[in-house]
C-alpha cells in the first residue's frame, strides 16, 4: 500500500513539471493582459550584468527602438521549460539578429544571484540582456498575474520597435523562436 502511494505521489510530482510544447505543437498565443494591451507602464529592475545598473522603461524604449521586435522572456532557474526555451534561444541567436529581433531574459521572483548567474553561464544565455526582477514589477505591474500570485512559466512578451505588445506567449512550440519574427 505504501509503494502504490509512493508511486502516485511520484507520478504526480513528475506530471507538475510538465515538458514543455512537444515539437509537432505549435508555441501558444494567449490573450495580453488589458494593463498592456495599449503600451508598458513605467518600471524599474536591474539588469543582471557587471555594473548592475537600473533597467527602466527608458531603456527598454531605447532598446526597442533599435529593432523590429524586442521579446520579453520570462524564466526561472528552476524552470525546465524556461531552460530548453533559452537554449533554443542561444542556438538561433544569429537567425534573431538578422531578423532584428532583440531579447530580454527577466529572471521572475529569484533572488539567489549565484544561482541566476550560474544558469546564464551554463546556457551560454549571456548574449542577451538580462534582468532580475525579484520583486515581481514586470509580472503584477504588467498584469499578469495579481499581487502575490505566481506566475506560470515560460512566458514572453512581444513588443514592436515602438514598444507596443503585439502578442503574448505562454508555451513553446515547434515554432520557437522562429514565432518571435513571423509576420
Amino acid at each position: 500500500m505504501i509503494r502504490i502511494l509512493f508511486l502516485v505521489a511520484f507520478l504526480t510530482a513528475s506530471l507538475s513539471f510538465a515538458a514543455p510544447a512537444s515539437d509537432s505543437e505549435k508555441s501558444r498565443k494567449i490573450e495580453l493582459p488589458k494593463t498592456i494591451s495599449d503600451s508598458l507602464p513605467w518600471f524599474a529592475v536591474r539588469e543582471f550584468s557587471e555594473s548592475m545598473v537600473p533597467f527602466t522603461r527608458v531603456h527598454l524604449q531605447k532598446l526597442t527602438q533599435k529593432s523590429e521586435r524586442t521579446a520579453l522572456v520570462y524564466f526561472a532557474t528552476w524552470c525546465i521549460p524556461c531552460r530548453v526555451g533559452v537554449k533554443r534561444l542561444v542556438e538561433n541567436y544569429d537567425e534573431l539578429k538578422k531578423n532584428n529581433v532583440s531579447v530580454v531574459l527577466v529572471n521572475i521572483g529569484e533572488r539567489d544571484e549565484g544561482a541566476i548567474k550560474k544558469w546564464i553561464q551554463k546556457l551560454n544565455a549571456s548574449v542577451f540582456t538580462v534582468v532580475i526582477d525579484p520583486f515581481k514589477r514586470l509580472t503584477e505591474g504588467f498584469g499578469l498575474v495579481k499581487e502575490n500570485e505566481e506566475i506560470s512559466l515560460p512566458k514572453t512578451i512581444v513588443l514592436d520597435s515602438k514598444m507596443k505588445p503585439l502578442f503574448m506567449l505562454s508555451e513553446e512550440g515547434e515554432d520557437w523562436p522562429q514565432v518571435l519574427w513571423a509576420k
